[in-house]
């Protein structure tokens, strides 16, 4: 967080409460400045032992230098208001979080024991930041945008553009620009477009608290009022960062379509939840299970989940999250705890405590950029359900949408699975070149239900007539790429009979193939071995 600029300090640690709570991660003292005067005490008295615990702390801090500076100073500062005659609470100095910000940002709230008026303090605080509406986004943006333009005026970084849009008249730089100031900027512009996000995606709509049911259930009694009846749909993602207004003019036309959307997927307020609860797993993973705390800042917890209900999984040794469904949900009697049973495979122990496990869910009734969203028609479904081209090749050239789709296979002959562990695709070029692989690897006759699929087996024959085998080659490799519309033909085929491969004794013919993809120009070179 950002803490050269006093201004900044407030809205920025109200925007990074909002995000820890939301996210359920840990919170610090410099997130509630509310508790710091009453941590006197605890300081003074066990500084001595604390500091070597933030000296380990320096490293991994965002700013080591500012914490080992700070550290020093509070060494000295803890020392003299030990000595003093003041009996005054030091830290009633409300600019004491900006002097020593960097201790206070280092000092997470569940290392220390709180009392009956702290833990009120922190439940009070997250009750308040739970309740922010638009005005106070856009309040912190305003702050973060003085903060900001001030900062420009002070070294001379003013946008000629940007000052005549808001009326602003440029001044001269008063100090000389330095990297420090370049980075302050940065993440101050990094808060406002993370408050722009927020706002896009929760306050966008002057409508955020109107039910889309409700409101096309009193539509419905207005003769005034067009309620489209759809026929059919359409999957689409929604891009990240994109509101319902938007996603409804790119999809629909209009931006005032957003509530169609909204209905035909079951949409309530917020409408879409991107950050969704970060929410730690309370045990190790155990077969297709994972064991949740009952409660959540106090609250239960049960509510956020249901049956059928997609979630991410991930931890410290998992670099990308696992997407599974909601089977079944369980509470334990007397803790109240929570198990989830999930579909997939029986392989959860790969999540452990120790390594930071936890699942990340949304709210209900609302949509996200890891997700599709159905984009509703008006026209009538086809009665042949089939496409040959599917949605995500619509833009592609005729040359993408030629070579097809099929499931993407490693050169183990395994199935390929994505980041969400959904299956994962392959097509355009990449679909040509394993299909050509998958061709000249398998014998004919050895899929049960494609009895000509493949090359005719040349394994065990004679090797005496090189010849009549390398024909037999020729014809089958020739019939294999004819009957497959995405090749026009064969460019080259050269196959060569050797006695040794890798230093090592073997009858075998080394082929190499150029294959030409129909409707173009593009050749595709293929090279394989096959023992006899």
């Amino acid at each position: 967080m950002l803490v050269d600029m006093e201004g900044a300090i407030e809205p920025l640690s109200k925007l990074d409460l909002w995000v820890k709570v939301r996210e359920n991660s840990l919170l610090t003292l410099a997130d509630i400045p509310e508790l710091i005067r009453l941590r006197w005490p605890y300081f003074r008295d066990n500084w001595e032992t604390l500091r070597a615990t933030y000296l380990d702390f320096v490293s991994s801090y965002q700013d080591p230098e500012r914490l080992r500076s700070e550290i020093e100073l509070f060494t000295r500062f803890i020392r003299t208001e030990r000595n003093s005659k003041n009996k005054k609470n030091p830290f009633d100095n409300k600019n004491i979080i900006y002097i020593f910000y960097s201790i206070f940002d280092s000092t997470n709230i569940n290392s220390i024991a709180l009392n009956g008026e702290e833990s009120a303090i922190v439940k009070s605080k997250i009750e308040e930041v739970q309740k922010y509406i638009r005005s106070d986004f856009l309040n912190m943006r305003s702050e973060l945008e003085i903060e900001r333009d001030a900062m420009a005026d002070k070294v001379g970084l003013q946008d000629d553009s940007y000052n005549t849009v808001y009326k602003r008249s440029s001044r001269p730089a008063r100090v000389d620009v330095k990297n420090k100031d370049m980075n302050a900027m940065n993440e101050l512009m990094k808060s406002i477009d993370m408050i722009n996000y927020i706002l896009a995606n929760y306050f966008s709509l002057e409508t955020a608290s109107v039910d889309p049911f409700a409101l096309a259930k009193a539509n419905a009694n207005n003769p005034d009022i067009d309620i489209i009846s759809y026929l059919s749909g359409t999957l689409v993602k929604l891009n990240y960062g994109e509101d319902l207004q938007s996603l409804a003019q790119r999809t629909l036309g209009s931006p005032d379509r957003w509530i169609d959307i909204a209905i035909a997927n079951g949409l309530k307020p917020p409408y879409i939840d991107e950050v969704g609860q970060k929410l730690f797993i309370m045990s190790n993973g155990v077969d297709n299970k994972i064991n949740i705390s009952g409660l959540l800042l106090g609250q239960p917890a049960l509510d956020l989940f249901y049956v059928g209900q997609p979630i991410l999984l991930q931890s410290t040794t998992q670099n990308f999250p696992e997407q599974r469904v909601v089977a079944a949900i369980r509470q334990i009697p007397i803790s109240d705890d929570i198990i989830l049973e999930l579909d997939g495979e029986k392989d959860l122990d790969r999540y452990k405590v120790s390594e930071g496990a936890y699942v990340r869910v949304y709210k209900s009734n609302t949509i996200n950029s890891s997700f599709f969203v159905l984009i509703p028609s008006s026209d009538p479904l086809p009665d042949d359900l089939r496409s040959e081209t599917p949605w995500f090749l619509k833009t592609s050239d005729n040359i993408e949408k030629r070579q097809k789709v099929d499931l993407s296979i490693n050169t183990e002959g395994d199935l390929v699975f994505n980041s969400n562990n959904d299956i994962q695709p392959v097509y355009g070029i990449e679909n040509s070149i394993q299909a050509i692989k998958l061709k000249m690897s398998v014998e004919q006759g050895e899929l049960i239900r494609h009895k000509d699929y493949g090359l005719i087996s040349v394994i065990g024959d004679s090797n005496i007539d090189v010849d009549a085998v390398r024909r037999i080659l020729v014809d089958s490799i020739d019939s294999a790429i004819k009957a497959d519309t995405r090749f026009s033909n064969i460019e080259s085929l050269n196959i060569e009979y050797v006695n040794s491969l890798d230093s090592k004794p073997v009858s075998a013919f080394k082929v190499k193939l150029i294959v030409k993809l129909a409707g173009s120009d593009q050749n595709i070179p293929i090279s394989f071995n096959i023992n006899i």
